[in-house]
């Protein structure tokens, strides 16, 4: 049997070492003398660094703010009828640029619950699973049987309230179905662009 070869670590030599080491310093030296001979210049790059930071914080909770309305929006959804929640998809869609945009959903609409163009010019179908629960692969099995085929979808979505399973979403990448789960359908609503691949 061929013996393993044990890597061996990298040794930072004592010299290379030192070397950093004295190269910090003199950073840190060259820094401390620039604050003492250019105060002025040193208070506004400060305070540009934290206004900075103060922007980036405040757009990064109010982007969060946002989320959590949506979130409580997306609740919303759960009381609705499956009519009343393809319109509200439909209502996103149109919102987010798509063009056509037509609910057909109801008794033999094979999969179809939306049909639409995205703002590229591509076909958009869409089926709507208003769920409180998980969502499972035999639903995505049969929106993938007739996405393609049957309704000449270019980007096939399936969105939900619900929470696909593990083996939902294995199907969903196989099949290049694009699930729009509860979460996702969170942020479409809070910014407006849709989830298209």
């Amino acid at each position: 049997m061929a013996r393993r070869r044990r890597r061996r670590r990298r040794r930072v030599s004592p010299p290379a070492a030192l070397a950093a080491l004295g190269g910090g310093f003199l950073a840190l030296s060259l820094l401390v003398q620039a604050v003492r001979e250019h105060p002025w210049i040193a208070a506004a790059a400060a305070a540009t660094v934290l206004s900075a930071g103060g922007a980036w914080f405040y757009l990064r909770s109010e982007a969060g703010r946002r989320l959590a309305e949506h979130e409580r929006d997306i609740a919303l959804t759960d009381a609705m009828t499956g009519t009343e929640f393809e319109h509200f998809v439909a209502r996103l869609m149109r919102s987010s640029g798509c063009r056509a945009v037509r609910v057909s959903g109801g008794a033999g609409d094979m999969g179809a619950d939306v049909t639409g163009k995205a703002p590229d010019g591509r076909r958009v179908v869409v089926q709507c699973k208003r769920y409180t629960g998980p969502l499972g692969s035999p639903h995505v099995q049969r929106f993938a049987g007739t996405a393609r085929d049957i309704h000449g979808a270019d980007i096939a979505l399936l969105v939900t309230t619900g929470h696909p399973t593990r083996q939902a979403r294995d199907v969903a990448r196989r099949c290049r179905i694009t699930l729009v789960d509860r979460a996702a359908l969170a942020r479409w609503a809070a910014t407006g662009v849709p989830p298209l691949p």
